[in-house]
């Protein structure tokens, strides 16, 4: 689909094919009308636009976060109030990936009125939790160390450039347990289903001051980015565990755990940092490091998100997603760096 296409033309799209069940992914939460529209012409395999208006609402995330031991930063819907020295970031109310989040300093800039909010700035780790809702049950699937603004990735600022799957055991008890029953209570206050992401902050905490709180930061109300670590790993598959909390009769096998690994897998998404045209040959490289990179004995490919030949891709733009696997999250990330290196070395 072109870009100027999406998300406007999608129920047209949508009704060009047979008749059947329609599923969202990543982004169109911002765009409730369109999933209004897909839901009066199929039916929807995710959740319903009112859950997702709810889920969205920067008001009822911090009431529901507050009320179950999490923390959730000062939001401001005015920036009459907010202070200009850089403690605030400015977020767009329709942003997916940090797309548009800036620090907030200069007073010449120009706000779109009910369209951003004034969040403060929350020092630490950033952080996503997978979870899969099913009936009054929520599985607590993983968690991961989201990579924020890595200039070995060429992007910067608050752009989400990948994830680092991470063991549930290095945590804090109290930060997983506040986790959980504020998705639990998100979701039976909501009706939410399916999967879902739970994106936080855990903070830099003294050695005196052991206690941790999560910061929670937004509701993704449908699969996320990171998911597909989780399946990595597990060979659970993750749109087959979706549909069956839906009601889609599956073959118990495509969603059972496999052998544990111990393992950690990691992605980066790589950016242009100049205009890219790819050419036949930049496809042929990028073919090459998906199945030669280290990791490839895992069988699952290295690189993802290939561009077709003649493919025009601006600076600032994702080229392609880059896999790593190790045995700790420490050296996934040494070679998520030397991967997106050796891509780079072909473009």
């Amino acid at each position: 689909m072109a870009a100027p296409a999406y998300p406007d033309e999608l129920p047209r799209i949508a009704a060009e094919f047979p008749a059947g069940p329609v599923m969202y992914t990543g982004g169109l939460e911002n765009h409730i009308e369109i999933i209004e529209k897909l839901s009066r012409a199929r039916p929807l395999l995710g959740n319903h636009p009112n859950a997702v208006k709810q889920v969205r609402d920067p008001c009822f995330v911090q009431e529901v976060a507050c009320k179950n031991g999490c923390t959730y930063p000062r939001t401001l819907f005015s920036s009459s109030e907010v202070p200009r020295d850089g403690s605030f970031l400015r977020k767009p109310t329709a942003s997916v990936g940090g797309i548009g989040v800036v620090p907030w300093k200069n007073p010449c800039e120009e706000t779109v009125d009910g369209r951003e909010y004034w969040q403060q700035f929350v020092s630490g780790i950033p952080m996503s939790a997978s979870l899969l809702v099913t009936g009054e049950k929520v599985e607590l699937l993983g968690v991961c160390r989201q990579l924020v603004g890595r200039k070995w990735c060429y992007t910067n600022h608050f752009r989400f450039c990948g994830a680092i799957q991470l063991s549930t055991s290095a945590f804090q008890k109290d930060v997983l347990h506040h986790l959980h029953h504020f998705a639990i209570d998100l979701a039976r206050k909501v009706g939410l289903a399916g999967l879902i992401g739970i994106d936080f902050i855990l903070p830099r905490t003294s050695k005196q001051r052991r206690e941790q709180s999560p910061v929670v930061l937004e509701v993704n109300p449908r699969p996320t980015a990171t998911m597909e670590l989780l399946e990595r790993c597990t060979g659970r598959s993750q749109a087959g565990m979706h549909l069956a909390s839906l009601g889609v009769p599956l073959l118990r096998e495509s969603i059972a755990l496999q052998d544990g690994s111990k393992m950690y897998w990691g992605k980066a998404v790589l950016f242009a940092n100049e205009t890219l045209t790819v050419s036949a040959s930049v496809e042929q490289h990028l073919v090459k490091c998906s199945s030669c990179l280290q990791g490839r004995e895992s069988g699952w490919p290295m690189v993802t998100d290939l561009p077709c030949s003649g493919t025009v891709i601006r600076p600032g733009h994702p080229v392609v997603s880059v896999f790593g696997v190790a045995e700790s999250p420490r050296l996934v990330l040494r070679m998520l760096r030397i991967n997106i290196s050796k891509v780079m070395q072909g473009l």
